[in-house]
C-alpha cells in the first residue's frame, strides 16, 4: 500500500568540510501519527549530525524512542562510505565533486542544457529568479572521478534513475537561495519511491560549529561487508 510521509527541519551546514547538522519534524499518516504519540507521548523528531571531516558519518537521535535504547546510548551511528562500499562506491571520493555546495549548484547550472527561467519569485522576502532544468544521471556520473563512475553508473540504472528536475532559485548576488528536485527510484522489485525534497539557504556566513556526539553515547549500526563481500549488521559502542 502507498505510504507518504513528509518531514521539515532547519540546521546549519559547513560546506569547507561537508558537514551539517539538522533537527526534523515527521509528519506520517493520520493512524501512524496517532500511534506513535499514544505510544512515545511526543511526536517523532530527529536530531541529525553529518560529519564529513573524515569519511561521511551520519549521526541520528530519535528523542521518542530514548527510552528504547541500551544504557548511556542516545545516538546512532552509520559509517556511510562503509555502505556505500556494498555498491562499490567510494563515496569519500564522490565529495570531490561538491553538488550540494550552493555555490557549485551554480556553475552545474550555467554548464547544464535545456535550462529554461521560469520567472522571478520571493524566498525568504527577497526576490530570486527561478530555473528548470532536467538533469541526466550520466552526466552527474561524468562529474564523479573516473574511478567511480562504472560502480555509479551500476547503482542508479539499479535505482532506475535515469533523469530528475531541478529547480533553483538565484538571488540577485547570484548566491543560490533555493533547491527543488524530484526524484523516483525503485529500492527493490516490488517497491517504488518517489520523493520530492525543498531547501532553502540562508544566512551565510554564520558560524558553523558542528562536532559529533561525544563517542560513549553512540551506538554503530553500520551494516559492514565481511570478508566474503556479503552484508552484515554488528552494533557496537
Amino acid at each position: 500500500h502507498a505510504q507518504r510521509y513528509e518531514f521539515t527541519g532547519h540546521g546549519v551546514a559547513d560546506w569547507r568540510t561537508g558537514s551539517a547538522k539538522m533537527t526534523a519534524v515527521y509528519e506520517f499518516p493520520g493512524p501512524v501519527q496517532e500511534a506513535i504519540e499514544q505510544q512515545f507521548g511526543r511526536p517523532a523528531s530527529a536530531n541529525l549530525i553529518l560529519d564529513g571531516r573524515k569519511g561521511i558519518v551520519l549521526y541520528m537521535r530519535f528523542p521518542f524512542l530514548d527510552d528504547l535504547m541500551p544504557r548511556g546510548k542516545t545516538w546512532l551511528k552509520a559509517d556511510i562510505v562503509e555502505m556505500g562500499k556494498a555498491y562499490g562506491l567510494d563515496l569519500d571520493r564522490l565529495k570531490e565533486t561538491k553538488q550540494s555546495d550552493p555555490g557549485m549548484m551554480l556553475a552545474y547550472l550555467k554548464s547544464a542544457v535545456g535550462v529554461r527561467r521560469v520567472g522571478s519569485d520571493l524566498v525568504r522576502r527577497e526576490v530570486a529568479t527561478h530555473y528548470a532544468t532536467i538533469v541526466k544521471a550520466e552526466t552527474i556520473i561524468q562529474q564523479a572521478p573516473r574511478d567511480q563512475r562504472e560502480p555509479m553508473r551500476r547503482y542508479l540504472s539499479m535505482l532506475g534513475i535515469k533523469t530528475y528536475p531541478v529547480d533553483l532559485w538565484v538571488g540577485q548576488d547570484g548566491v543560490v537561495r533555493k533547491l527543488a528536485i524530484v526524484l523516483e527510484y525503485n529500492p527493490t522489485k516490488n517497491e517504488h519511491v518517489k520523493m520530492e525534497l525543498s531547501e532553502e539557504y540562508y544566512d551565510f556566513g554564520v558560524k558553523a560549529n558542528i562536532e559529533p556526539p561525544p563517542a560513549k553515547s553512540v551506538l554503530d549500526v553500520t551494516p559492514r561487508l565481511d570478508g566474503a563481500g556479503h552484508g552484515s549488521r554488528a552494533l557496537s559502542s
